[in-house]
């Protein structure tokens, strides 16, 4: 019924509020009917005996103004009825408290009168009557304890959830990532409840993340280093020829390069992850910028016999050019590394009216389906790509993710069919604009 936690609780304390007025009311006037009615009635006979005495002692020539003057005096509402002629006179009466037959006791009381020697039904009517000071601390005692009782229940079952939310969230803080809070409700707290179980969720899967990225960091090191340490004890041991000792050192010496470059991606990944590079984007001609990165990779590609072709006019860009450079030299090494001998790249740069992209084409490897969206993840590399002689370490793709995003920009693969594929950069166009594509 109630879709926000605010008006919950507004509801919840009015309805304890007007439960507590009404059951301390009704408790209080079953209690003290009886008692309130006879101590009425006492007073009205009082007042009467009064009005009585009164009279006699002044005996007034006109009864009339001494009635009126004594009626408005004491507050009193009088009605005289003569029995035989039913003549009534009234004093200090208004239409909006004339008498009904039906009048309680308790603001009426009606005594006879032996005036001159005609007796009166007099009537007497309190517009103010006198209060009982108990009465009234009863009731207000009763209003406070119903409260206080109501406030108590209605604070348990509201504090009931927020209790299960921080049990989860201690639980969370513990390293359990799999609790989960029910989510039936509709207010703030249903809201708070889905929000902390995808926090679990996702600080479950960066957990996995974490292990999975320490597990393939030991691996990437204990690798080159169980060679390095195994040809160096073939070294040492002096008695090798001359081909095996220089077989040896060529490999030592790749496999340090190896280690050489795995630490320095991981510590740009680093340095990209926690913010710290120094941003400080420039407008420049990416094309150009492309077109030097294929050249200076030139070796590497005439190597294998690749045929490169590159189709870009001039193409303004505002980003930061050393981390674009790493970008172009990343996805053209990728391109080179898996495209089979005497295999084909082409590089496109197309302006459009939000973005600029990039496309590296290559007739290589093909990425199945299921790997699309993994093959930008850390330490990630499709089966066929474990080939120790292609090598690689898994973090050239994800660092051109993390420089992309730090742009505002998109990178994916487009698998155009089954023998050609081809990575894909969107960078924002609008120079000025910096929202996400």
């Amino acid at each position: 019924m109630f879709k926000t936690l605010y008006v919950r609780t507004v509801g919840i304390y009015l309805g304890v509020l007007i439960f507590s007025v009404v059951f301390s009311v009704v408790v209080t006037f079953f209690i003290f009917y009886e008692k309130v009615s006879q101590d009425q009635e006492q007073i009205f006979h009082e007042k009467a005996e009064s009005i009585f005495e009164l009279y006699e002692q002044t005996q007034p020539n006109d009864f009339q103004t001494f009635m009126e003057n004594l009626s408005k005096a004491s507050s009193l509402s009088i009605q005289l009825i003569e029995p035989e002629t039913n003549h009534i006179q009234t004093f200090n009466l208004t239409e909006e408290t004339i008498l009904n037959q039906g009048d309680s006791a308790m603001t009426a009381y009606t005594v006879p009168w032996n005036l001159e020697g005609t007796v009166y039904h007099m009537t007497i009517t309190d517009d103010y009557p006198e209060g009982d000071l108990l009465e009234l601390l009863t009731l207000l005692s009763l209003i406070l304890i119903t409260g206080i009782m109501l406030v108590l229940v209605a604070t348990r079952y509201l504090v009931r959830p927020v209790n299960a939310v921080t049990k989860v969230a201690k639980e969370i803080s513990m390293g359990n990532f799999n609790v989960r809070l029910p989510t039936t409700r509709k207010d703030e707290l249903g809201s708070l409840s889905e929000n902390i179980n995808h926090m679990a969720n996702e600080l479950g899967q960066l957990e996995r993340e974490r292990q999975e990225f320490v597990a393939n960091v030991s691996h990437e090191f204990q690798s080159p280093l169980t060679s390095i340490r195994g040809f160096s004890s073939m070294l040492l041991k002096g008695d090798i020829i001359e081909e095996d000792r220089q077989r040896a050192l060529t490999i030592i010496q790749s496999e340090s390069d190896r280690l050489s470059r795995l630490s320095d991606h991981l510590l740009k990944l680093t340095v990209l992850d926690s913010d710290r590079h120094n941003y400080s984007p420039i407008q420049y001609d990416i094309s150009e910028q492309i077109r030097r990165t294929v050249f200076a990779l030139e070796p590497q590609w005439a190597k294998k016999n690749l045929q490169v072709e590159m189709n870009a006019d001039k193409t303004l860009l505002l980003a930061q050019e050393d981390l674009m450079s790493q970008v172009w030299i990343n996805l053209m090494s990728n391109a080179i590394k898996f495209t089979p001998q005497g295999g084909k790249i082409s590089i496109l740069v197309s302006t459009l009216q939000e973005f600029i992209e990039v496309r590296f084409k290559d007739n290589g490897i093909p990425i199945p389906p299921e790997e699309k969206d993994r093959i930008f993840s850390r330490f990630h590399k499709v089966d066929r790509m474990r080939d120790r002689k292609i090598g690689g370490n898994g973090l050239g793709l994800a660092i051109v993710k993390k420089i992309i995003e730090i742009h505002h920009g998109r990178v994916y693969v487009d698998q155009e069919n089954k023998t050609e594929k081809a990575f894909v950069v969107l960078l924002p166009n609008n120079t000025s604009t910096r929202g996400r594509i």
